[in-house]
């Protein structure tokens, strides 16, 4: 597929004097009610002779504007784009004051309002189709065994299968996380984390590209609505108990959709064997890895995105 990729040498000027205005052409910024009637934002990117509508669900601490790129080639491949901020990011409800802490109750909250956005946002006139990352590939994972042939077809990229706990045994996580919670502190900062710095650096982060970075990290610092960084004990135990439920015999195997699971080599946020086995459990999946990425790989480097865009792209368009 010929999709000309925005290369890292020339990414700040082509993002912000083509594809910013490019996007803003097609753009409309709306809110929709989410499961319990709270208002969250989301935003559309609309084609000019689309061939289908595309849901995106970002992941964890993310917002819609780290998608920017992404929607700028969907769009140019013929998609519309629907995306949405998750509650608890950029400027959707939040149920803490501190905004550079994310947290929810339960995670089928996020499930729930994906259902709601679908239902009452999504116009159902063209193929629909996810794209989902990370936490979002959790939410859609759920969404697709719950509701297993709405959309066509699927891209799950590093999907959060199963998180990564690092040095702690997910059990200790879990007993540390909910004795916090039992103590009256499940909306306080999990203690390994710590608030927005404004420091992020590229050695640390999940991207493989430096420029892609750079831009998202440079809008964060200017925008405090987007520097949420850390979760609560309620978000940490909520996202430990994920897996399990993803993974109960019988599930993935119900699902209808179209999936591509996209994994990263390099990826020390989310466990990679519960990637596969979902992978080889749903009916029409295909699994592929991309060994030298980090947990982003759609903010990858050149070579990542050479590859990346148009394995996306050709899977939905069926090329």
């Amino acid at each position: 597929m010929d999709i000309r990729i925005i290369h890292e040498n020339e990414y700040e000027t082509v993002m912000k004097e083509t594809a910013v205005p490019a996007l803003a052409a097609a753009r409309q910024d709306l809110t929709f009610a989410g499961y319990d009637g709270k208002p969250l934002c989301y935003h559309v990117f609309r084609a000019e002779k689309p061939s289908g509508n595309l849901v995106i669900v970002h992941g964890f601490t993310e917002s819609h504007v780290k998608y920017e790129e992404m929607c700028l080639y969907f769009i140019r491949s013929g998609l519309s784009v629907y995306v949405y901020d998750q509650r608890g990011h950029a400027c959707s409800y939040r149920k803490v004051e501190d905004k550079t802490i994310t947290h929810i109750d339960r995670f089928e909250e996020y499930v729930q309002d994906l259902e709601c956005f679908v239902k009452d946002v999504v116009p159902k006139d063209l193929p629909l189709y996810l794209f989902a990352h990370s936490m979002g590939g959790a939410v859609a994972a759920m969404f697709m065994e719950a509701h297993p042939d709405l959309f066509e077809k699927a891209v799950l990229s590093s999907p959060m299968i199963a998180p990564s706990t690092g040095s702690f045994p997910p059990f200790v996580a879990k007993a540390v996380c909910g004795t916090m919670i039992g103590l009256g502190q499940s909306k306080k900062r999990l203690f390994l984390s710590s608030g927005y710095t404004g420091e992020e650096t590229f050695k640390d982060s999940c991207a493989g590209s430096e420029a892609r970075f750079a831009r998202y990290a440079n809008f964060r610092r200017e925008h405090p609505d987007y520097q949420n960084c850390s979760p609560s004990y309620r978000w940490t135990f909520e996202s430990l108990k994920v897996g399990k439920k993803i993974l109960k015999k019988g599930l993935p195997e119900g699902i209808k959709t179209k999936v591509l699971l996209l994994a990263a080599g390099k990826d020390n946020m989310v466990s990679n064997p519960p990637q596969k086995e979902f992978a080889e459990r749903v009916p029409d999946c295909r699994y592929e890895e991309f060994p030298e990425s980090r947990h982003e790989i759609f903010m990858g480097s050149d070579a990542t995105m050479e590859r990346y865009v148009p394995e996306v792209i050709g899977f939905f368009l069926g090329q």
